[in-house]
């Protein structure tokens, strides 16, 4: 019975103080909204691109992940993400972070002498998201509407920078090993026509009919795509782990390659192996000039990698301070603080029985 009074008691103070409970917090509301209106506008801008396709970044996904190794925050990537999580990855990164500081000259802008508190700040304006329907979504905040919309545009034209520059480096790699290639192939070639054409003056024979049957062919053909799959193994392994899903692939398609290859039957004799020698060559440095002539176009290309859906555009309303939300909150909290105030004080009044 005495904690039930004891617990009537402050609420029926309050009850009676309802008016000056009242006033304070409405007082309280009015003074943070008018405060709210002296603090400086900040506006959110927000970009929208469709998710990359995995044929864009496939081959040079692991390319991607390995540069972004040099920044802390993404050297624990594993290998099982996708073309969106690297994307937000490299929107994320210090090296795009400190282009847009260059670029808008965000140490004067939020009045930072270090380049770290400027990327501090920054990031805490900064906000890359994957939506749920794969779409990626870059806000940011600022206090001048036009800036936040070009800085949001920004990040997708430093990523879309980025990518082409990766791309064209990998390929440009690529090509600088195919041409060593073709050209040992070309040697290798010629010394298979020389040595062909020795043996058939020294023995004064003709290649037969016979040697050009498609069962020859056939052999050269599989001997041919098993030197350009160990060609392509080098250049994967150039950039990505034994493990990773393209290697493994590469790999047992050598391994199927090499158990068709051993069940073929033994060459007889010095001229056949001649002529399938050369012919294998022959296939070979046809498979990789094809090669090297896509990774031309490639180390050329630069189309972009990056499909705006919606581009950032200035905001015509702020974002935050949320002035009524501040009010609303700060009026109940100085209710609730009256309540306790009021409570408390009538309490110590009461002197027991």
């Amino acid at each position: 019975m005495s904690q039930t009074i004891e617990m009537r008691t402050p609420l029926r103070a309050a009850w009676r103080a309802r008016t000056r409970i009242i006033g304070a917090a409405a007082i309280a509301g009015l003074l943070t909204l008018g405060i709210g209106f002296l603090m400086p506008r900040w506006y959110r801008a927000t970009a929208v691109i469709l998710p990359p396709e995995e044929s864009d970044l496939l081959s040079n996904m692991a390319l991607a992940q390995r540069a972004l190794t040099r920044f802390p925050a993404f050297g624990m990537l594993n290998d099982y993400f996708t073309p969106a999580d690297i994307f937000k990855a490299v929107l994320g990164s210090r090296s795009i972070q400190e282009e847009i500081v260059a670029r808008f000259e965000l140490k004067s802008v939020y009045r930072q002498k270090s380049m770290e508190k400027t990327l501090k700040a920054l990031r805490e304006n900064t906000r890359v998201k994957l939506n749920p329907d794969g779409t990626i979504q870059v806000s940011v905040e600022d206090r001048d509407p036009v800036r936040a919309a070009e800085m949001a545009n920004g990040y997708l034209e430093a990523l879309d920078r980025f990518n082409v520059e990766k791309r064209n480096t990998q390929a440009r790699r690529t090509r600088q090993f195919l041409e060593s290639r073709v050209s040992e192939t070309d040697s290798l070639l010629r010394a298979s026509e020389t040595a062909l054409r020795a043996y058939q003056e020294r023995t004064r024979t003709v290649v037969p009919t016979a040697m050009q049957s498609v069962d020859l062919r056939s052999s050269a053909d599989l001997m041919a795509r098993k030197m350009m799959l160990e060609v392509r193994l080098g250049v994967l392994r150039g950039y990505l782990s034994d493990d990773h899903e393209q290697v493994v692939q590469v790999k047992r398609e050598l391994a199927s390659l090499g158990a068709r290859i051993g069940s073929l039957p033994a060459l007889q004799t010095d001229l056949t192996r001649l002529v399938r020698d050369q012919k294998v060559y022959e296939q070979l440095f046809l498979l990789l000039t094809a090669e090297l002539e896509q990774s031309r176009i490639r180390e050329t290309m630069d189309t972009p990698t990056v499909q705006v859906l919606d581009p950032a555009v200035p905001p015509e309303r702020h974002s935050r301070p949320r002035r009524l939300l501040l009010a609303i909150a700060a009026a109940l909290l100085a209710g609730v603080g009256m309540v306790l105030w009021v409570g408390t004080r009538d309490s110590d009044r009461i002197t027991p029985a």
